[in-house]
């Protein structure tokens, strides 16, 4: 390949990262600190509530690691395609020239 390896591990490397981030918020379980059921205060309004965050919390995170997931996966795959298709990667990894002035087409 013609100068396009670099790119390409890029972003291989990108989606390593990608990986490496949803594997720290599935260890992480930030809604593990959120107090189940009546969290030493039986009856109060708050009770309600900190289900409800805690449910929120979960769903984020689930959220975040599925679109951090999804990413790698999408990275992984482009850089096999990059790295496999010359002509693939100089379509979508070349910088178009830009022009330096001159007239312009009509």
């Amino acid at each position: 390949m013609a100068g396009y390896d670099v790119v390409i591990e890029k972003i291989r490397g990108t989606g390593k990262a990608a990986t490496r981030v949803a594997d720290g918020l599935r260890g992480a379980n930030c809604s593990v600190a959120v107090p189940s059921g009546d969290a030493g205060m039986p009856g109060a309004r708050c009770v309600g509530k900190l289900a409800e965050v805690k449910q929120v919390l979960q769903d984020r995170e689930q959220g975040y690691e599925r679109r951090l997931d999804a990413h790698a996966a999408s990275m992984a795959k482009a850089a096999d395609l990059y790295s496999g298709r010359e002509d693939a990667a100089t379509a979508d990894l070349s910088v178009p020239v830009r022009s330096t002035g001159g007239r312009k087409p009509v």
